[in-house]
């Protein structure tokens, strides 16, 4: 758990010190409070930071935000004044003053795609592969071995075919699809087929050891930080068009009523006949072109469209039993020539998407199944059930929207009756956002207790060992079992441990490609301060407006304060209210923002808002030009992350800091309030530059 240690009880620890704490109480937000005892140490980590040569001598300025000392350094020939690099603290914690040793040189702030090199040493990413891994790969053929395909299905004569993203540079999974004859009862044979990647993997060896460290790949918007080396993840582990790749095949035989009958798996060899794109599938198979269909063929146009008409059919099935239907939306950066992102946009999802998904969800079940028949361990992914209060927080909040009806129950079938109510609207990204943030993160686990928000009693990953260490680890298992080898002693703590590592390994790589998305958003947006956008509130902190621009999809945070008329934000974090009750600004109202500020370091874009579409008192929309009251920069301090809810025992209180402010007003504030100092003021007629007349008037 995270406990919370106020800057008087630390003891002088800094972040990523090892320390002895104590629980010592609770928060105003119910968090729960400790005091440091001791500290046992520096953190091992390098630090990204810049070197800086002063007077005095050298000294290094971290760019991680939470570690606000400057670091001492000796002299070094590894870099320059100016430069980034990455320095060890010393390990004395008793120290005065944070000393430590520059280990690398990074680049300079200008260097294309530095932000990629730092985020990667901000969150220890490893990138290198040792010598060792490398020695290891270097035996192997660069084409399929005859001695590799005994005792193998071979299946390159049944027509498979991929289906990734234009980008992709590895292959992981591929399908089949035969639709059986009525005579034989009807329904479908549905074939996934995924890389083999533990057939080049020894387990123990140095090549399962970083795997097994690196947990991941981990994507950056224009580069990747693969799990394997490119060796393996790009050539011989990756489904490649016309060649012969070894594989693991999971066998679905489904009746015409979507029950899978029949299971089998088995080693294979296929001969992928086409590399798709999700986009491709859908200009031949959802646009219908005939161009596109003549490029194809017929067999192959035949097994897409017989696969979407099954999976929109299984889609049907899955939020029929109460799964979630949730589509959040991600930005996809575009790029110039020389690697420069040029502008950011919603990434675009259709049925050819889900269609891939769906077979994947399935082979991951059926896999998963087979397991849990035969009382074999293995890692699961799993998903607990919802918490009761954050749900019912959360369901308060969406029926202030309207979304649900006052005593509706948020159960799966009316959440997803919402999400559909929603889909394509300017609620949806938030009211997505913040289902996600009260439900459980999923994660992996050896005790199988189900996966709640795919309502799935088996659940697992089989379907991306490129990628995935846990998947790996199943492909292993599925082949001794295959092969009837005895299983090892202790299985279930080994493969505990292996699920724990993998937890925290994607949990990191998570925040890390969020972070370089931020990274990516400032490059974007750094050439266009001053320049005005439109877009829509997407939620609040207790300092911070967050709104997200429509063109460039990116968000932006605006201060609080810079809305002049003392705002403040509601308990649930759902509105501002401002200039004594009359002016209201609620999550997804459209707003138009002019760019202040764009802070590399901290990785933030500040605005301040030049009109919004508001609610006065009385819920009558208006155009609201705020007074600008505050300097548009966000602060460090500012930078507290949205929250969905408070706790339990202070719903229906307002704590202090969110609390209208009490007294009279400054003389400025009441000036830009207007002139009179009416009960119930008229909506504010500034300009965010000042308080004179708006032309016309």
């Amino acid at each position: 758990m995270d406990l919370l240690v106020d800057w008087r009880d630390a003891k002088g620890a800094i972040h990523g010190d090892r320390v002895v704490a104590e629980i010592c109480g609770e928060g105003w937000d119910g968090r729960l409070k400790a005091r440091v005892l001791e500290i046992k140490g520096r953190g091992e980590i390098p630090l990204p930071g810049t070197l800086q040569k002063q007077p005095w001598g050298w000294r290094v300025v971290p760019l991680e935000p939470r570690l606000s000392q400057i670091i001492s350094v000796p002299p070094t020939d590894l870099a320059e004044d100016g430069e980034l690099v990455s320095v060890k603290l010393d390990a004395d914690p008793e120290a005065k003053q944070l000393k430590g040793m520059v280990v690398a040189r990074l680049g300079r702030k200008t260097d294309l795609k530095i932000e990629n090199r730092l985020t990667a040493a901000l969150f220890n990413l490893r990138t290198a592969f040792p010598d060792a891994v490398m020695q290891e790969l270097a035996p192997f053929p660069t084409a399929i071995l005859a001695d590799w395909l005994q005792g193998r299905e071979d299946l390159r004569e049944t027509l498979t075919c991929t289906v990734d993203p234009p980008t992709a540079k590895d292959f992981d999974d591929a399908i089949s699809l035969e639709v059986l004859p009525k005579s034989e009862g009807g329904g479908w044979l549905l074939g996934v087929h995924i890389a083999d990647v533990s057939h080049y993997v020894t387990e123990g060896g140095p090549l399962d050891e970083e795997a097994r460290l690196r947990g991941t790949s981990v994507y950056f918007p224009d580069e990747a930080i693969p799990m394997i080396p490119e060796r393996l993840s790009g050539d011989l582990c990756s489904l490649r068009e016309g060649v012969d790749r070894l594989t693991m095949t999971a066998w679905m035989t489904i009746s015409p009523d979507l029950q899978v009958v029949e299971t089998r798996m088995s080693e294979s060899v296929i001969r992928s006949a086409k590399r798709l794109t999700y986009d491709e599938v859908k200009e031949a198979c959802i646009d219908l072109s005939k161009r596109k269909r003549a490029e194809l063929g017929e067999p192959l146009c035949a097994l897409l469209d017989e696969s979407l008409v099954l999976s929109r059919r299984l889609t049907q099935a899955r939020l029929g039993r109460g799964a979630m239907n949730l589509d959040t939306l991600e930005a996809e950066f575009i790029f110039d020539a020389e690697g420069r992102p040029v502008d950011a946009r919603p990434y675009p999802r259709h049925d050819a998407h889900r269609m891939i998904e769906e077979f994947m969800l399935l082979a991951n079940e059926t896999v998963a199944r087979f397991f849990t028949r035969k009382k074999i361990p293995t890692i699961y992914r799993i998903h607990d059930e919802p918490d009761v209060l954050k749900l019912e927080i959360f369901a308060e909040v969406a029926r202030t929207f309207g979304l649900l009806k006052p005593k509706e129950t948020p159960t799966p079938e009316s959440l997803n009756a919402m999400l559909d109510k929603i889909r394509g609207g300017p609620l949806e990204a938030m009211i997505n956002t913040l289902l996600l943030r009260s439900l459980k993160r999923a994660e992996y686990s050896v005790d199988n207790i189900g996966h709640s928000g795919l309502a799935l009693q088996d659940y697992l990953h089989f379907t991306s060992p490129i990628r995935r260490y846990p998947d790996l680890v199943v492909h292993r298992l599925l082949r001794k079992v295959l092969r009837g080898q005895t299983l090892p002693e202790g299985l279930h703590s080994q493969l505990a441990v292996l699920a724990k590592g993998a937890s925290d390994a994607e949990q990191k790589a998570t925040e890390a490609e969020r972070e370089n998305d931020k990274w990516k958003a400032c490059l974007l947006m750094k050439s266009r301060l001053g320049q005005r956008f439109k877009g829509r509130i997407q939620g609040y902190s207790a300092k911070v407006v967050f709104i997200t621009l429509e063109s460039p999809f990116v968000e932006v945070g605006v201060p609080l304060a810079a809305l002049g008329g003392n705002f403040w934000v509601d308990e649930h974090r759902t509105k501002a209210t401002g200039l004594r009750g009359t002016v209201v600004l609620t999550i997804g109202d459209a707003v138009e923002v002019e760019i202040t500020t764009v802070d590399e370091d901290l990785r933030r874009i500040s605005a301040w808002v030049t009109e919004a579409k508001a609610q006065d008192a009385h819920g009558k929309v208006f155009t609201f030009v705020p007074v600008l009251a505050a300097p548009a920069t966000l602060r460090e301090g500012d930078l507290e992350k949205p929250r969905t809810h408070r706790p339990a025992k202070i719903i229906g209180e307002r704590s202090r800091r969110d609390s209208a402010p009490s007294g009279r007003p400054p003389k400025k504030a009441r000036v830009a309030s207007g002139k009179s100092r009416e009960a119930s003021p008229k909506p504010p007629k500034g300009t965010v530059r000042g308080t004179g007349k708006r032309k016309g008037r």
